[in-house]
């Protein structure tokens, strides 16, 4: 569909959203959505953040040897435990952990593309360049700058407790991690 003007596509919006909210009406639903719960604290989002420092040396690692133009097969399965991880983050109350969980999750299925490219024999359809781009964009949102060191630094005006050592212990984080866990099926998203 060709638009001629600003006001055709703020009509044409204003058109979709009034058939998803009928859309929602019928299915039993209210006609707006909820938004997105957010459920993980700061010092969780950072203690998550932390646990994915071995994934991102991975993803690093993988991205050099593609630049080598070498497609290699990674075995996807030892990384689905941090799988868990990006979800967790994508429900964070920091932005910056959020886009860390993002660029993680982004570099995952990045990979596993690469992955089926090579059980299919049709790496020749896959560009190295182009996906050692991509890669960069995920490492990228990966990288703990002034955003997250800020998550921290307002967390720690707002609670007078320090992100850092505050899940140091493993059956804390794992405690912590359940409650968000439970906190999101509770709050969960229609």
């Amino acid at each position: 569909m060709k638009y001629e003007s600003n006001e055709q596509i703020r009509s044409s919006i204003d058109e979709l959203t009034e058939r998803l909210r009928q859309i929602r009406i019928e299915q039993g639903l209210p006609p707006e959505a909820k938004p997105r719960p957010k459920v993980v604290d700061i010092a969780l989002s950072h203690a998550i953040i932390e646990r994915l420092e071995p994934f991102k040396a991975i993803v690093i690692r993988y991205a050099s040897l593609l630049a080598q133009g070498q497609f290699t097969r990674i075995d996807v399965e030892k990384l689905t435990k941090y799988e868990g991880y990006f979800h967790l983050l994508g429900k964070s109350k920091g932005f910056f952990s959020a886009m860390y969980g993002w660029g993680a999750y982004s570099a995952l299925e990045a990979i596993k593309r690469i992955n089926d490219a090579i059980d299919s024999g049709s790496t020749d359809t896959v560009s190295p360049t182009e996906e050692v781009r991509n890669l960069h964009y995920c490492i990228g949102f990966m990288i703990k700058d002034s955003g997250i060191r800020g998550e921290a630094y307002d967390y720690r005006k707002a609670t007078g407790e320090n992100v850092k050592g505050k899940y140091d212990h493993e059956a804390e984080f794992q405690a912590a991690l359940t409650a968000a866990l439970v906190k999101e099926e509770e709050l969960s998203y229609e």
